[in-house]
């Protein structure tokens, strides 16, 4: 760790602020913020067109090594996400000296088990704990998956805890290392991990904190995706809808509703981009990189009955503070807080005109962030 790095916060009052680079006073404190706040572990990185939305299951969750056994390991924390993936997430300083071989032995013990001695009924009686119990957890679902309008939201439930358990029996995992900095071995095992396990998703997520006289930032960034890997994940190529073929997917009462958002998007200076699923509108920060203002799905996409738009608060809040745009938000159309930080409209014939005011204050927020200095 480079003890001369910084970043620059220029301040509303115009005064420029040097924030140092900082290492976390234990491992604890960064375990406990990917507790409170998964979204640090960067879904948008790990899949743009698609990305992650976490529902924590258990911190420190227990392994077995064999049927009816005690268990053996503790992995820091177990989560799901939209697509009842589970991801297992262990966290090492980079002063532990662990982080360098220890812990990909660690971690492949971890997946080995899991997938034999976690039965899905295991995990779900974990996140019951971790949530509250049953009737709560099955609300968290609801919300993560985007099911909590349809017709039958008790059978979406039981659908998406069978897909956990056939993802587990697959092999169908992620493992995540985290730390303030990966060493570089570290980083070259989990590139190879990455490439070489076609079911199992292997990356590494830095999360570096800045702590300066008047603020903190947690700067996460996500290591392993390399073009080979994100070929090798599927069996075929992945194709991606155009946004003629997605507007004919959707029900002919909210087609022009899908017209209307490209053309005023493009008018604004916005990327349409379409994905596997649906599409992404990304606005261009001042950095160069693009910052996704929302997403836009089929019906079908997670068992939702109905299109959906999706807006993700963690990439929004460095321009507007996520609080603000939730009330806003809500206030003007009947979107609900799925998962941490993911607010999820399902459309009908009568939100269609309340949620394109809705992206009205998003694009004002788009233009924001490309205004910024």
């Amino acid at each position: 760790m480079k003890n001369d790095d910084a970043i620059y916060m220029l301040g509303a009052d115009g005064k420029l602020e040097r924030v140092p680079l900082g290492a976390y006073s234990s491992e604890l404190v960064l375990q406990k913020l990917i507790e409170d706040y998964p979204e640090l572990l960067s879904g948008e990185q790990i899949d743009p067109d698609d990305p992650p939305r976490w529902l924590l299951v258990k911190r420190e969750a227990g392994i077995p090594d064999a049927d009816q056994s005690t268990d053996r390991w503790s992995a820091d924390h177990l989560l799901l996400d939209q697509n009842a993936r589970p991801t297992i997430v262990e966290v090492k300083r980079s002063s532990d000296t662990r982080i360098r071989r220890e812990v990909i032995g660690q971690m492949l013990d971890y997946a080995a088990n899991a997938t034999v001695y976690w039965p899905a009924d295991r995990i779900r009686a974990l996140a019951s704990e971790t949530c509250g119990g049953a009737d709560k957890l099955d609300e968290k679902i609801r919300l993560l998956i985007g099911s909590e309008n349809t017709d039958d939201p008790l059978t979406d439930v039981e659908n998406y805890w069978r897909r956990v358990d056939n993802n587990l029996r697959n092999g169908e995992l992620r493992l995540l290392f985290v730390a303030d900095e990966l060493p570089r071995e570290l980083k070259r095992v989990i590139e190879f991990l990455n490439e070489h396990m076609p079911r199992i998703e292997v990356l590494g997520v830095e999360v570096r904190q800045f702590s300066g006289q008047s603020m903190r930032a947690l700067v996460p960034r996500v290591i392993g995706q390399t073009e080979r890997a994100r070929q090798d994940k599927v069996s075929a190529p992945a194709h991606k809808v155009s946004l003629s073929s997605f507007v004919e997917t959707c029900p002919e009462w909210c087609r022009s509703f899908f017209e209307d958002l490209f053309e005023d998007a493009g008018k604004e200076g916005f990327r349409v981009v379409p994905g596997t699923k649906g599409f992404s509108v990304r606005a261009m920060g001042n950095t160069g990189k693009p910052v996704s203002l929302l997403w836009g799905f089929a019906p079908g996409s997670y068992g939702r009955t109905a299109p959906a738009i999706d807006i993700n608060l963690s990439y929004l809040s460095p321009f507007e503070n996520a609080d603000v745009i939730t009330q806003t938000v809500t206030k003007i159309a009947p979107f609900k807080l799925g998962g941490t930080s993911v607010l999820t409209m399902l459309l009908d014939t009568g939100n269609l005109k309340s949620g394109r005011d809705a992206l009205k204050y998003i694009w004002q927020i788009g233009r924001k962030i490309q205004a910024a200095p």
